[in-house]
């Protein structure tokens, strides 16, 4: 009996440092899913809509009604407006964007043309009008996540969503509004 006890003392002291020595590699590393990148960048709160360009005429009020037109040669720009945060990674973000949110976006555009338009206006003394051409752009939340191989999730990078305002479509995707304000 005693063998026996001695026996299964020296097993049981084999069998520990065992146990302990294949514990870490059950622990192996977790890759990404399929196609995943260990940075990815999330989009979320996507709003698309015409943004104010820098074409646009002199404001004139037109008591009897009338027409408004412009015509000037002029470089069209439209820039975005980026977090500090985002600055840095602006260049990959619109990238993934674009991708993402079915509009091909950049932090700026810019188009150099003649720019002609007429719009009539009705008789109004009390309200001033102007012809101002506008420029398709998408704002949009964004998130940066980083790949953690402890838990097999991905983890936000940066501390909070960044807002990116008013990215502006690569495209030539303009339209041409009269704004009024009070005379």
């Amino acid at each position: 009996m005693k063998r026996f006890v001695a026996l299964f003392a020296m097993l049981a002291g084999l069998l520990v440092p065992l146990t302990m020595t294949t514990a870490p590699a059950a622990q192996a590393y977790c890759p990404p899913p399929d196609g995943q990148s260990e940075v990815i960048y999330k989009f979320r709160n996507a709003d698309y809509r015409y943004y104010p360009t820098n074409i646009k005429s002199d404001w004139v009020v037109f008591p009897n009604g009338g027409s408004i037109s412009y015509s000037r040669t002029k470089t069209m720009e439209v820039n975005a407006s980026v977090t500090a945060t985002a600055e840095a990674e602006a260049g990959i973000i619109f990238a993934k964007a674009s991708a993402s949110l079915a509009v091909t976006v950049g932090g700026s555009y810019s188009q150099s043309q003649q720019w002609s338009y007429t719009a009539n206006v009705p008789a109004d003394r009390d309200h001033k009008r102007r012809l101002h051409s506008y420029h398709y752009t998408v704002s949009f939340d964004v998130m940066k996540k980083r790949w953690n191989r402890s838990d097999c999730t991905y983890k936000n990078a940066w501390g909070r969503w960044q807002r990116i305002k008013h990215a502006p479509a690569k495209a030539d995707r303009n339209v041409w509004r009269v704004d009024k304000a009070p005379a």
